[in-house]
């Protein structure tokens, strides 16, 4: 064996500054690599909402609807009373969508239409899970229509 495959042999165990530098730089090239193909092979990066082009669209008359509660002083009093969301409307006959959008969880989503004939609409809270809802309230009333959005929060006890 010659002197240099015996200094080679021996120093095999030592790594010098040269090799720690290649191996941290594989390291995180393998890290990159790995995050790059597990975003890709993953579909947790979705939109809350798929249409939101179409919605972004449509926008125009989102706006006139929200303008036309604050124009006409119709903004509904909205609250959670023993079990159930209380709406309280300004106007007798109502007729509308209520949509309840959990931001977390897509499939719990619902859509609720409305129909009142009274001041009040009540819907009991059983079905909903607790936790940070999104509450958007379509509805028209005398010609009109109205929307009024809110996050509204269903705690264990009510």
């Amino acid at each position: 064996m010659g002197l240099a495959t015996k200094y080679f042999v021996l120093n095999t165990k030592i790594m010098n500054w040269g090799i720690k530098i290649v191996i941290g730089m594989i390291s995180a090239m393998s890290a990159i690599v790995f995050a790059g193909v597990y975003m890709v092979s993953h579909n947790t990066d979705t939109l809350e909402e798929t249409d939101y082009y179409e919605k972004g669209l449509s926008y125009d008359v989102d706006y006139a609807k929200k303008e036309n509660v604050n124009l006409m002083n119709e903004k509904p009093i909205v609250e959670i009373s023993k079990g159930m969301l209380v709406i309280r409307f300004k106007t007798a006959v109502n007729k509308g969508m209520l949509t309840l959008r959990r931001p977390s969880d897509q499939s719990l989503d619902k859509q609720i239409p409305i129909v009142t004939s009274e001041y009040t609409y009540t819907l009991p809270l059983t079905t909903l899970k607790r936790g940070q809802w999104e509450m958007r309230l379509d509805w028209q009333n005398e010609g009109k229509s109205f929307l009024q959005e809110e996050r509204i929060y269903i705690s264990g006890k009510q």
